[in-house]
């Protein structure tokens, strides 16, 4: 499908995609509620304009933005690493990620323009679509707001169990009518430490204490869509309790394209 280059025009583009037909991943729902929608911040602990975004996520739920609006992943990226400091949230797969968002160049910026070159910090990435400086706090509540006027093409539900080490995750994936391309669609699951404190000794933001929120800690491989329920295990990081962890479940088109569905999970501690 060609992607557009405006939130308003993206039910659009997805409604084309419906109407070819294809068979239903669910029984389709009559109305066409709004989904939270995912953010995504590409941030560093080495990097001096980080803080400014990182408050902005903290801040979400405070400003009218809870998890039934937006949703937010934090990805440490390690390319700063270097700068006399050693992010400990910092992942070589995160900084991938961000990375083939720039190589498939299908980001676009809240003025329409297409593509980015190379990777930047902080990043802030709505829906799998626009992206922006994460330190631009009224751009980031107007972009939040407009994505969330769009309505939803899909609906994803689910609930996680945790038992001792791992959590055993099952998701249900619903469309308002059937969809063509679902082979394309990947089901992902996030676990996500729900704050973080950090006091850094070196690098640019030497001596500060970094308050920090939707720290993502693993991130699954891409799951497909067909299956009814999808499922998957996370396991547990060694140094966090359940109980100060969300699991993040979320739908993207392809690895870097648009999400259509994403969703807080309900998780049962045994």
């Amino acid at each position: 499908m060609v992607y557009l280059e405006r939130w308003g025009m993206l039910t659009v583009a997805f409604s084309f995609v419906l109407a070819a037909g294809c068979v239903p991943i669910a029984e389709a729902a009559p109305a066409a509620p709004s989904n939270p929608i995912l953010v995504e911040l590409y941030t560093s602990q080495g990097c001096s304009s980080c803080p400014p975004a990182d408050a902005l996520v903290r801040e979400l739920p405070r400003l009218g933005f809870g998890p039934d609006r937006v949703i937010p992943l934090t990805f440490h990226v390690d390319y700063w690493d270097d700068l006399g400091w050693k992010d400990p949230f910092a992942s070589r797969a995160f900084s991938e990620r961000q990375r083939a968002y720039a190589r498939a160049g299908t980001l676009v910026s809240p003025d329409g323009g297409s593509g980015i070159h190379g990777s930047y910090t902080p990043q802030m990435i709505v829906g799998g679509r626009v992206h922006f400086s994460g330190g631009r706090r009224e751009l980031a509540l107007d972009e939040l707001r407009r994505a969330g006027a769009v309505p939803a093409i899909a609906t994803l539900e689910g609930d996680a169990v945790a038992e001792r080490a791992q959590a055993t995750v099952s998701l249900r994936l619903s469309t308002r009518a059937p969809v063509a391309s679902v082979r394309s669609w990947q089901a992902r699951v996030a676990l996500v430490a729900r704050s973080a404190r950090t006091a850094v000794r070196q690098g640019e933001n030497g001596g500060e204490t970094l308050e920090e929120a939707a720290v993502v800690r693993w991130l699954s491989e891409p799951l497909p869509v067909g299956a009814d329920p999808i499922r998957v295990t996370v396991p547990q990081v060694r140094e966090l309790d359940w109980k100060a962890c969300d699991l993040i479940a979320f739908v993207q088109v392809g690895a870097t394209g648009p999400v259509v569905a994403a969703r807080m999970l309900a998780m049962t501690i045994r």
